[in-house]
């Protein structure tokens, strides 16, 4: 059984323009600054901080070191991609830091019960402080801008050529879900398949019904819930 899946590189899938796929979606006007940093400790934990211009992601990779996803308007993205590295990170640091106001602190609250519904059983102690992400000191991968953007594949499948991730369905990484959908995608076409080649059916059998009706994130994906959530936030 032979078949071809598409993925895709920020969104672009050539496999799907040429097995003619149909696409649904808009253009963001924002760009993402994408690079590797090294920090001066390890990091164990996902920040974002939501900035002006967008969101601010820091993602842990092992060791010392973290993606950074970075969504700002395509003006600044050139300016980020091209200023000095020393320049960058301090850029970075700050944005992560202090770089738009104070720290929140339990005080602001006051010492009122008001938000107790939302504590349940946890307890917060009154000296909990306002966290700071670990300092980026160096960048161990070149910068890359690229223009975010939210397409939809009209079908998932065709005669032996299947979409997957980002081919499929590409969304705004404030959503955080593109891997996950990804991931779901790749297990739901490995059983599709497992069952075809169990029952001697060829790849061309399969179908966008299936596939959508078997993933476990069709729900979140078929309707464009996702992307539609991204949208009202970013509007």
């Amino acid at each position: 059984m032979r078949f071809i899946s598409g993925r895709s590189r920020w969104g672009k899938s050539r496999v799907r323009e040429l097995a003619g796929f149909r696409t649904t979606g808009w253009n963001y006007s924002q760009n993402a600054i994408i690079c590797t940093v090294e920090h001066d400790v390890e990091n164990h934990c996902a920040w974002q901080r939501f900035l002006p211009s967008g969101p601010l992601a820091l993602l842990p990779i092992g060791d010392k070191f973290s993606n950074i996803v970075w969504t700002m308007s395509p003006k600044e993205s050139s300016e980020f991609k091209s200023i000095t590295e020393d320049n960058f990170l301090e850029a970075v640091n700050r944005a992560l830091d202090y770089g738009y106001g104070p720290h929140p602190t339990p005080s602001i609250l006051g010492s009122s019960d008001l938000f107790s519904w939302l504590k349940g059983g946890i307890s917060k102690s009154a000296n909990d402080c306002f966290e700071i992400p670990p300092k980026v000191i160096k960048l161990a991968s070149e910068r890359m801008a690229f223009p975010l953007s939210l397409r939809h594949a009209n079908d998932y499948a065709s005669k032996r050529v299947a979409l997957i991730g980002d081919a499929a369905h590409t969304v705004h990484p404030l959503a955080g879900q593109g891997v996950n959908l990804g991931f779901g995608d790749a297990s739901t076409l490995s059983s599709v398949i497992s069952e075809g080649i169990a029952v001697e059916r060829t790849s061309g059998g399969i179908t966008t019904e299936e596939i959508r009706s078997r993933s476990k994130t069709s729900e979140c994906d078929d309707d464009g819930s996702t992307g539609w959530f991204s949208k009202g936030i970013l509007s």
